[in-house]
């Protein structure tokens, strides 16, 4: 038995869309609970006037995040796994019975992500670790969670979803990786290379993923959240610092090449000392003097070099 959370805020012109997918799964031992987190839409309505499925149920919550939205769905949940959806997101027909197979297959892995694709309008693109195509199987999450992880194609059992913390309340970007992230440090994961999630993109209303002044702070909010994790644990993942330091210097090179030094002079004042300290000591140094911009570009493509000569991907592939 699984319970899929949903997540509803003003999505009343996509919900139906949503639900036929979940309605229409080929594992039907399932129960869908939608938090629906003070909308000013009519999307409870639509709901209810599209369905009458007993295995759905609505709980409303006064407006308090998306990430509070789905900390109380699984707080409200009644099995012991737990499928994320968003309200504009879809799932191929056999999803869920590939999450069960899954399930019975790994018990130890307490996560579980699935390849998927990513809709823009008439525009469709994988998202699928290509290396793990067509199989399923406890993989490394840090080799490549960018690829692996996406909300609506994520699995997480109840007991170590609990003990991770969760979504990050108050979190406007990244809550998402905050919470897997975290999730990875305890649990195996299991990675199913099928497509089988749809990401619709270009939807009214969705958050854009921009780097601005704005929401830096939330970025580094979740670097830090999930080093505190990491630092915390009574069994260090070695392969999270590894990938810690590539993610960063990947997102460094992108301020680099817009000359947004704003943003890494941000990150040098705001990162947990501990960060700063899994890299060269004088790396930073150079990343945020814009003479030594060459320096600092040469440097960390011959750190992405090394990475790959480890065996991990492209970030993205």
């Amino acid at each position: 038995m699984i319970s899929v959370v949903i997540p509803l805020y003003n999505k009343a012109h996509t919900i139906v869309n949503t639900l036929e997918t979940v309605i229409g799964q080929s594992f039907v031992d399932f129960e869908v609970v939608i938090v629906n987190d003070g909308s000013t839409d009519n999307g409870v309505d639509v709901i209810r006037q599209f369905t009458n499925d007993p295995r759905i149920r609505i709980i409303t919550q006064e407006n308090q995040g998306v990430s509070a939205a789905r900390n109380n769905g699984v707080k409200e949940s009644k099995f012991e796994y737990i499928a994320f959806l968003d309200g504009d997101d879809e799932w191929k027909s056999d999803y869920l019975e590939k999450v069960n197979y899954a399930i019975n297959q790994y018990p130890e892995a307490g996560m579980i992500c699935a390849g998927g694709v990513v809709r823009n309008n008439d525009e469709i693109e994988p998202r699928l670790a290509k290396k793990y195509t067509d199989t399923i199987a406890v993989r490394d999450f840090f080799e490549n969670p960018h690829v692996f992880l996406h909300t609506s194609a994520a699995v997480a059992r109840k007991t170590e979803f609990l003990e991770s913390g969760g979504f990050p309340v108050g979190m406007k970007r990244n809550e998402d990786y905050a919470c897997f992230f975290a999730l990875a440090l305890i649990t195996p994961m299991v990675y199913i290379g099928f497509p089988l999630t749809v990401y619709v993109g270009m939807v009214p209303g969705q958050a854009t993923q921009t780097f601005t002044s704005k929401v830096i702070s939330h970025i580094v909010g979740r670097y830090n959240h999930v080093h505190e994790k990491w630092k915390n644990s009574t069994s260090k993942n070695k392969s999270y610092p590894v990938f810690l330091r590539y993610e960063l210097r990947h997102e460094i090179l992108n301020f680099i090449r817009k000359g947004e030094y704003d943003m890494i002079d941000y990150l040098l004042k705001n990162l947990d000392k501990d960060i700063l300290g899994k890299f060269s000591p004088f790396e930073f140094q150079w990343y945020a003097n814009k003479k030594l911009k060459q320096v600092s570009v040469l440097f960390i493509y011959l750190t992405k070099i090394r990475w790959r000569m480890r065996g991990y991907p492209y970030l993205g592939e």
